[in-house]
């Protein structure tokens, strides 16, 4: 027995160190995960913004495709003129030019007539209540009808307000 007492090699490795060792690979590939899920999720969240902000641009976009398609259409932009004063034209004429150079005139032209301005209305006054005495026998038939205080007297349609110019957007913008 050669052997020393300290000296003797145990059969097997530290089981400590490398059990620390597994724990620590685990403990720290399950931070990562974590970290590059809540990355994820964040970056999911601002895309979810930016494409619910791209939706509504893009519904705005539209809208004012529409309004400016409508803008353009002829009978607005007919309306439009006319508010601003413009008048149709009559007749138009047109040049052609033949290939032997010969203008030719088309048709007949005639000038642009405004439309006839309407009349203003005339401004009618309202009656004023007169301050004689009703006779018993109309309020009695105010009081049986359920109109006290309205005998026979007629009443007048009121006076019509002028309706204001609207403002007309056309292509371009308001005028």
């Amino acid at each position: 027995m050669s052997q020393r007492l300290g000296s003797r090699r145990p059969a097997h490795a530290p089981r400590v160190p490398f059990a620390l060792l597994v724990v620590g690979l685990i403990v720290g590939g399950l931070c990562a995960l974590l970290a590059l899920n809540t990355a994820s999720a964040a970056n999911e969240l601002s895309r979810h913004d930016l494409a619910t902000r791209d939706a509504a641009i893009a519904a705005q976009v539209q809208q004012l495709r529409n309004e400016v398609a409508a803008s353009a259409a002829p009978g607005s932009l007919g309306s439009a003129a006319a508010a601003l004063g413009m008048v149709a034209a009559g007749n138009p004429a047109f040049l052609k030019i033949g290939t032997d150079g010969k203008v030719r005139v088309l048709g007949s032209a005639a000038p642009a007539s405004a439309p006839p301005v309407p009349a203003a209305p005339t401004p009618t006054r309202k009656p004023t209540p007169s301050k004689a005495p009703k006779s018993a026998e109309a309020s009695k038939s105010a009081k049986a009808t359920g109109h006290a205080g309205t005998a026979t007297t007629k009443r007048h349609p009121s006076t019509p307000t002028p309706t204001p110019t609207p403002t007309v957007t056309i292509p371009g913008g308001q005028r």
